[in-house]
């Protein structure tokens, strides 16, 4: 994969971080910076630059004995971070609700539609959801509020990918809470929008809680077998 846009170190964040987010590369994946300079077609100084802004944001951390690994998915993190989306999105959806048009209220059922059509599709329901996502909170003109929504979600990508994409059931189930909230958008019901967008981020956080405690036990289970 060859390094087009951007600055080098910019791009190889991005390509990173969107291979750490889909699962790619799991938690507790060794960064070699070798390898990764020769997968990414870039020189090891932006390398190691992209490597520190990984580090940063939390996708990233050093082990006592030198190298660098994919984080692991702590139960912590996902309850703090799917309570700040859900708080933040709630209030989103609330303040949007009084000025958002028919029109941008269809684009958003039109990208619900597509959604629908790419259930069998993890990763590419993934890519559309956090567009729907995104979508609402530019509707806020708040930059600032996009920012901290932006990193909150490139996190609970990471959960997502290893948990809800496992579940079926709860693909559809997000799908027909994306169409409620729209529909009380429509009506104008700001509040009732509000507190189904805030119920629907926060079942997502329960989903992979559950999914999270069931392959710790899976795999204690497997050591177990194997010791």
């Amino acid at each position: 994969m060859k390094i087009k846009r951007w600055s080098a170190a910019q791009s190889a964040a991005e390509v990173l971080r969107n291979q750490i987010t889909s699962g790619e590369l799991p938690p507790q994946a060794r960064l070699i910076e070798a390898d990764l300079a020769v997968g990414l077609s870039v020189s090891r100084t932006p390398l190691r630059e992209a490597l520190k802004q990984l580090e940063a944001e939390g996708f990233a951390e050093r082990l006592p004995g030198g190298g660098l690994v994919v984080t692991d998915i702590q139960p912590e993190d996902v309850r703090d971070l799917f309570w700040l989306r859900a708080v933040l999105e709630k209030a989103v959806v609330e303040e949007v609700t009084h000025t958002i048009t028919v029109e941008q209220l269809d684009n958003l059922e039109r990208m619900i539609d597509q959604m629908d059509l790419l259930r069998e599709h993890p990763d590419r329901f993934l890519a559309l959801g956090r567009d729907f996502h995104e979508a609402l909170a530019s509707l806020l003109h708040n930059q600032r509020c996009q920012a901290v929504l932006r990193q909150a979600r490139n996190h609970v990508d990471r959960y997502w990918a290893v948990t809800t994409a496992r579940r079926p059931e709860r693909v559809r189930f997000a799908c027909a809470q994306h169409r409620e909230v729209v529909a009380l958008m429509r009506q104008r019901a700001a509040e009732a929008a509000g507190a189904k967008m805030h119920e629907h981020v926060m079942a997502e956080a329960e989903v992979c809680l559950e999914t999270l405690a069931a392959l710790e036990a899976e795999a204690n289970r497997s050591r177990a077998a194997a010791g």
